[in-house]
């Protein structure tokens, strides 16, 4: 049953879906990997917000909501791919730094793959290597990843070897997004949990599938907001702090929403939040971007003008 906070994934769909189409023109302008991996990440967005708004009106379709549940995790690690590709391509971190990034992220990938295996409430026989899913998926997976890239990256340039660890991230995103997708078209759905005018978040899908999702959402937030956060510190650019702030709201938001309280308006409040944050965040740094280019052209043509006079 529809209520008045049902025009909250109204508003957040709307807004991502123009987010997404500026980010695409921008992409098309520039060809950066990691507008690319944004704009991806934020179809995915606006998809899952979309999903929401229908289903405050029709309710939820059993295979919707499949789908639903796994590009709501998939989309926060390919938004943090897309930041860490950007620092990476800006050349924020020294090779100290980003080694320091690939610990922590091992470190967090780790505790969760943990923390995931403890839980009681797993059906462990409805997964395919038991109680060792979860550090077979996320810490074999993500080590057996940086292996390779050292393996790959040895007779590469610097800047392709600094690339890599964008690669490792981004390669280990889709395995786990397929691999928990994998299981979420066939996991058994409790129906009961689909409450009129409740967003059920993950609360109508088997545990075991539930449980890969802290190993890309927990990490993607790491990167996603720390980066801007970093950048933020470091340039005192404001649409850093922006973006920062973005992505924490709609962190906390879903955070909260997998704890399986009364969480609808906390959930639909925090996104629409966070994606206007984002948005701005994106528009002011598109600003700026397009400022310098346009500088840039101006040098250029200044010194064109300057050659050809006599």
């Amino acid at each position: 049953m529809a209520t008045i906070m049902s025009i909250f994934p109204i508003i957040t769909t709307s807004v991502a879906i123009l987010f997404t189409y500026l980010l695409f023109k921008q992409w098309q302008r520039r060809k950066r990997i990691y507008q690319f991996v944004w704009f991806i990440s934020l179809v995915m967005f606006a998809l899952t917000a979309a999903f929401e708004a229908i289903s405050e009106f029709i309710g939820w379709n059993i295979l919707v909501y499949r789908v639903y549940l796994v590009l709501s995790a998939s989309q926060v690690a390919l938004m943090g791919a897309g930041a860490l590709y950007l620092v990476l391509s800006k050349n924020v971190f020294n090779t100290k730094g980003l080694l320091t990034i690939d610990f922590i992220l091992l470190i967090i990938i780790a505790l969760f793959s943990w923390m995931m295996t403890l839980s009681s409430k797993t059906d462990y026989t409805a997964l395919l290597f038991g109680p060792m899913e979860y550090p077979i998926a996320g810490i074999g997976v993500y080590i057996v990843l940086i292996i390779g890239a050292i393996l790959y990256g040895r007779n590469k340039k610097d800047y392709e070897r600094k690339m890599l660890h964008g690669h490792i991230y981004l390669i280990f995103a889709i395995i786990l997004t397929l691999w928990m997708g994998a299981y979420a078209m066939v996991a058994q759905i409790y129906e009961e949990n689909f409450v009129a005018g409740i967003a059920v978040a993950g609360h109508a899908m088997a545990q075991h599938v539930r449980n890969f999702s802290p190993l890309l959402t927990v990490s993607g937030a790491f990167l996603l907001i720390g980066v801007a956060f970093f950048s933020f510190l470091k340039t005192r650019f404001k649409f850093n702090l922006w973006i920062a702030l973005g992505g924490l709201i709609i962190g906390i938001a879903g955070a909260i929403a997998r704890t399986g309280a009364e969480f609808g308006n906390v959930l639909y409040l925090g996104e629409v939040m966070g994606v206007f944050l984002l948005y701005k965040g994106f528009v002011d740094s598109d600003k700026m971007i397009k400022m310098r280019e346009k500088k840039l052209e101006e040098s250029v043509s200044s010194n064109e003008r300057t050659e050809v006079t006599p």
